[in-house]
């Protein structure tokens, strides 16, 4: 009976030790920071595998790097490529047993920064909700993570993920490109000529201007709302349906084909059914072509 009350004791303090150690292993703390003027930079590279990644505005015109770990070792730190007009920041090593290691990354961006951004992660979340892009160029690359952007204006725009969610607030750029696998899309206002692409993701742009190319090449609702027209738009769902509307007042050429669903539209003009085709012309001076098609879905069209 005695051995069995040591035994008891010796597993109770081992269960406590194991509960303490584990604690202490999923705790972070601030161990690297590090500090880069901007002068003269127009390449920013910033590169992770599965940490989050938050990005916030700074006050003077250093760009400052945060990293929180849960173990510090110097192999752990960044790895930073610095050339005359480029700064690379990329992520250090880790334990070979990772399981309970932890990092996360501050990012505070200054706001006078206006040349070019790209930012990569392959499992962690991106989160630009706290800052305004106002750049040239802006690339940022997402396996399974979430990426958010409050408000991002450039020349050129590409954002990507596989698996991963975009939700983005105000993109407005000259051209914006949009490709994801799996992943989901929400936006709530875009402004340019667009360029989307998915294999089975959803999509739903609330606001858009512009003209624009939106291509589902296998499944995954897509659903556009144009407040302003200024160029062809065409849409492409091969298993599910395109849902767009489009300003009253709008004049274009019309083409619809769906080979195994509906197409439903609320305006007249010269309009003209020819098996699975619908096509016409709305307005007596149209400006822009729409086409719409799709294999295995419905598709609406209103104003």
């Amino acid at each position: 009976m005695k051995r069995k009350i040591i035994l008891i004791f010796i597993l109770f303090i081992i269960m406590i030790f194991s509960i303490s150690a584990c604690g202490k292993g999923s705790s972070t703390k601030l161990v690297n920071e590090m500090s880069f003027s901007l002068e003269n930079i127009s390449d920013l590279t910033i590169s992770y595998d599965d940490e989050n990644i938050s990005f916030f505005q700074n006050e003077n015109d250093n760009l400052v790097i945060k990293e929180y770990m849960s173990k510090d070792k110097e192999s752990y730190h960044a790895k930073v490529s610095q050339k005359k007009n480029s700064i690379q920041i990329n992520e250090g090593g880790k334990p070979f047993f990772k399981k309970d290691f932890i990092r996360y990354v501050e990012v505070y961006l200054p706001s006078a920064y206006s040349a070019n951004i790209k930012v990569t992660t392959t499992d962690g979340n991106i989160d630009m909700s706290g800052i305004e892009l106002n750049m040239e160029s802006i690339r940022i690359d997402t396996t399974c993570g979430t990426l958010k952007i409050n408000k991002g204006a450039a020349e050129e725009i590409y954002l990507s993920s596989t698996s991963g969610t975009l939700e983005l607030g105000e993109i407005i750029g000259d051209q914006i490109k949009i490709e994801t696998t799996q992943g989901n899309v929400t936006c709530e206002k875009i402004d340019g000529k667009v360029t989307y692409t998915s294999t089975s993701g959803n999509a739903e742009f609330l606001s858009a201007s512009g003209s624009g190319t939106y291509k589902s090449n296998n499944s995954g609702t897509l659903s556009v709302i144009y407040d302003e027209v200024r160029g062809d738009l065409t849409f492409f769902n091969k298993n599910d349906n395109v849902q767009i509307r489009i300003p009253q007042d709008l004049e274009f050429e019309f083409e619809a084909i769906t080979k195994n669903g509906k197409i439903d539209t609320d305006f007249g003009g010269d309009i003209s059914v020819n098996g699975d085709l619908t096509s016409g012309t709305i307005g007596s001076s149209p400006t822009v072509t729409i086409k719409v098609e799709t294999k295995n879905g419905n598709i609406e069209v209103s104003r």
